[in-house]
């Protein structure tokens, strides 16, 4: 009889991590795992007390616990809405039972009190390099907000993570991407951490679309960090003008909505079309991609192991990208992608010299399968779950 599981994140579906525990879980239940979960998002809103210490959390979990005596716990996020402070239930429980705990690591919470490893500098964000002292923690602004919002952060971290050792809980970590590897390993023995990609719902295309335009698509939140109005608005201020016709599909929903709308006709003037498409559907996106030559992520954060560019290229995209963090790591297994060091005139310039109508290539897309594919996943983490 196959070993019953508990799935735990923050949020269900969306992006991101949400979308890793629901498709995590429901390729386990394919293999025959008894699967189950639990979402914060069900029990709890936002709140700055809640983030550092939510007592109620820690009742909800022991009373899941005691239900579903899950044999393996796979976690994947829990810092905004649950608290690390749940997970000393989680511990008690895994002495008594010998279950193992096991989680996906998304951002860089594990490491360091700054998530994204992150700071603000006259409004410009910046990245720490290597894992920050507690000294760089504290005079940095780690909130674009304001420095009391960063401060949060430490207020949660050190009690738990220094003082108290709660990630003694976890039994071991994975890692979707090498970078993100290379970090969580300067904190924990490399023994307990292994490299796993995530899976996906995407499915391998061999479609092949004829188009005289060069035709790139974006799927994501419409958000600061995900850096696509400031790559957008980099490319209207520069007023170059194009010399094939671009198409870009900009997929999703956020703060930027209405300022990259705004954007059209002055990228219009440079032989430049943007299609909003808003929320959609993933075999909509799917359809999007399998007709575009570029999956593009123009990303501000370090990003993990985006599933956007894993989506794009299982469509046959090339990647256009930022030459850093886990999108570098993506790209660079492609032969051409292109990447950009920063939003200047000069890569901008670089990028529409670049830009074709052609599909990446098979033999290079074969080999991204094998690292990518759902098989792989579960062939490693079933490892896992027997060692």
């Amino acid at each position: 009889m196959k070993r019953k599981i508990l799935v735990l994140s923050d949020y269900r579906g969306g992006g991101g991590a949400g979308h890793v525990a629901m498709q995590s879980g429901a390729l386990l239940s394919e293999q025959g795992y008894n699967v189950d979960y639990i979402f914060g998002m069900d029990f709890f809103k936002f709140n700055a007390l809640g983030y550092c210490y939510n007592l109620k959390a820690k009742n909800i979990i022991r009373k899941k616990l005691a239900i579903s005596k899950p044999d393996i716990i796979l976690i994947h996020n829990f810092d905004n809405l649950w608290s690390p402070l749940f997970l000393i239930e989680l511990n008690k429980y895994k002495e008594k039972s010998g279950a193992k705990v096991i989680m996906t690591v998304h951002d860089y919470h594990m490491v360091s009190a700054s998530n994204s490893l992150s700071y603000y500098d006259d409004g410009e964000k910046k990245f720490f390099e290597n894992i920050p002292s507690f000294k760089e923690l504290v005079t940095k602004k780690l909130d674009k907000r304001s420095y009391i919002h960063g401060l949060a952060r430490l207020v949660q971290w050190y009690p738990y993570y220094s003082l108290l050792n709660i990630q003694k809980t976890f039994d071991h970590f994975i890692c979707p991407s090498e970078f993100i590897y290379s970090k969580v390993v300067q904190r924990f023995n490399p023994s307990i951490v292994s490299v796993i990609h995530n899976p996906t719902s995407a499915t391998i295309s061999s479609y092949q679309f004829h188009d005289d335009n060069i035709v790139i698509t974006f799927a994501g939140r419409l958000t600061k960090d995900k850096g696509i109005y400031d790559f957008m608005k980099a490319i209207a201020d520069s007023k170059l003008v194009s010399t094939k016709h671009l198409v870009i599909n900009i997929i999703g929903q956020g703060f930027y909505f209405d300022d990259i709308a705004n954007l059209k006709d002055t990228l219009k003037n440079q032989n430049i079309d943007i299609l909003l498409h808003g929320l959609q559907e993933f075999k909509v996106v799917k359809s999007l991609f399998e007709n575009s030559s570029y999956v593009l992520l123009p990303s501000l954060c370090y990003e993990n192991a985006p599933l956007t560019l894993v989506e794009g290229v299982f469509a046959g995209c090339k990647i256009l990208t930022m030459n850093y963090g886990g999108m570098a790591e993506i790209a660079n297994k492609l032969d051409d992608s292109i990447l950009m060091d920063d939003f200047s005139s000069t890569s901008i310039q670089m990028v529409l010299a670049k830009l074709n109508t052609d599909k990446e290539k098979q033999a290079t897309l074969n080999d991204f399968y094998l690292d990518y594919s759902n098989d792989s996943y579960i062939s490693k983490i079933e490892k896992l779950f027997h060692n």
